[in-house]
């Protein structure tokens, strides 16, 4: 008896896997051929594969990719049918448009592909990488793991000026933020406006630098002429401190003030904001500050030129009071709560023990303003326009215009890891999901024929004892 029954379970496995292989070979008919791309910064991206099957012509494909954000309100995953003429073996091409949209340099962008054959065959290749570069320039780099600068038609000198105010901000913020950035910084001068304005849509009146938390990339306009490096030091630790706030606060449900971003970033930078807090101090004893609560959402630039400066005066005069306070502990603490999802009031309250209303009274004291002449000023009739503002990037989170392929780029808590594009010539094999469900499928009829079997033999045994 325990004979016959190693028999047929030795049949069962037998059976398993005679079926097993024909199962793998009927599902990996479709493999890919290395991916390759052309960038046409800033107008086009494009992404080509070669697709075979072995079991029929290929009929549809389509490209699948997103921008793996850093701090992110959700991933947006762009689904691209491609058009191509069925056969066993194919070169699949899409072209991304960027023309007149507001594409980030450096841009990545994670992808892949999924085809259909004629024998019901469906596979997804590996997920792939690319950085949309801005190929228009020879540039020079200048790194380590923490950030890196790009830079072109400039000495190496000046290239090695930006890298070490760079890495000398991120050291100085550390205390501040008190985390160490989750990826590498990339920082990318341009020499004029022009250079700049060729990619970017909107306008560009006013911006010296401009940063986006989604991606770790910010952007600065160093001119060639005069004296640049004041503003190096003012400008490349303000858009890093960009980068530090966006990854210490976010939280999806939760609206975090303009003045207290823009005011962290302005009291980081390396000058000497004396003359900035001596100018509100003024206004405040004129009755003419902008009530914090008016500074939430923008500083409004499109009103008047002169309020849009003297808002970053308020904000960092605020963070200012703030921290001589409450100390950079205090200020932590406050970022902290904003990313753990209380609101303005609450967060103030959980640390500082006052809300955002007695903070400001405090701000006033502090200015000297003699407690009770103080009261909050009427808003000022300010439209809500951020003054580091928001990039459009294609493939990204958050639609905001009538161009379902305009998208507006947010931020994720952690990186997404990119992975390594295979090097030309090599081929990736795919097996499709259907061939797991197969496998499933023999793994499951193998189990339950052997249990069928062993429980018919027991049967069998106890007759056979029952009658002895």
């Amino acid at each position: 008896m325990r004979k016959l029954t190693k028999v047929l379970i030795l049949s069962a496995l037998v059976l398993f896997f005679l079926a097993t292989p024909r199962a793998i070979n009927a599902q990996s008919a479709i493999t890919f051929g290395a991916p390759s791309h052309d960038i046409d910064f800033p107008d086009s991206l494009s992404f080509a594969i070669n697709a075979r099957s072995s079991a029929g012509e290929i009929l549809t494909a389509k490209l699948t990719f997103w921008v793996p954000g850093l701090v992110s309100f959700s991933t947006n995953v762009t689904k691209n049918q491609v058009e191509f003429s069925p056969a066993s073996s194919v070169q699949l091409l899409y072209i991304m448009n960027t023309e007149g949209f507001t594409v980030f340099p450096s841009t990545p962008y994670l992808y892949y592909w999924e085809v259909t054959d004629s024998a019901g065959n469906t596979a997804k290749s590996k997920e792939f990488s690319i950085r949309y570069d801005d190929t228009r320039y020879d540039w020079d780099i200048f790194e380590n793991e923490e950030v890196a600068v790009w830079t072109h038609d400039r000495s190496r000198s000046f290239g090695q000026s930006v890298f070490e105010i760079a890495k000398r901000a991120i050291t100085a913020q550390y205390p501040l933020y008190q985390i160490e950035i989750a990826f590498q910084i990339r920082i990318i001068v341009y020499n004029n406006t022009d250079e700049f304005a060729e990619w970017h849509s909107g306008s560009v009146s006013g911006i010296g630098g401009q940063a986006d938390p989604n991606i770790g990339v910010t952007t600065q306009i160093v001119s060639l002429g005069g004296f640049f490096e004041g503003w190096l030091n003012d400008v490349i630790p303000h858009e890093i401190s960009h980068l530090y706030f966006a990854q210490v606060t976010y939280n999806p449900t939760v609206s975090i003030p303009n003045w207290l971003s823009e005011g962290v970033a302005t009291y980081n930078e390396f000058v000497d904001h004396s003359r900035e807090l001596n100018e509100v101090e003024k206004l405040g004893q004129r009755g003419e500050l902008v009530p914090l609560s008016s500074l939430a959402r923008g500083f409004g630039r499109q009103v008047d030129e002169d309020r849009f400066r003297l808002a970053y005066s308020e904000a960092v005069s605020a963070v200012t009071y703030m921290i001589e306070t409450y100390g950079e502990d205090g200020l932590a603490d406050l970022l902290a709560a904003y990313k753990s999802g209380l609101a303005t009031d609450d967060a103030f309250m959980s640390a500082f023990g006052v809300d955002a209303t007695e903070f400001e009274f405090g701000w006033a004291a502090w200015l000297g303003i003699p407690e009770g002449d103080y009261v909050i000023p009427t808003a000022w009739p300010m439209p809500t326009f951020r003054p580091s503002p928001t990039p459009f990037l294609v493939g990204s989170s958050f639609l905001v215009t009538s161009t379902s392929r305009v998208q507006l780029a947010q931020t994720a808590a952690t990186p997404t890891p990119v992975p390594p594009v295979p090097e030309d010539g090599r081929t990736i094999t795919t097996i499709s999901s259907n061939f797991y469900t197969a496998l499933l499928g023999v793994i499951g009829f193998t189990c339950f024929s052997v249990l069928l079997l062993m429980a018919l033999l027991w049967f069998l045994n106890k007759r056979r004892q029952a009658k002895s």
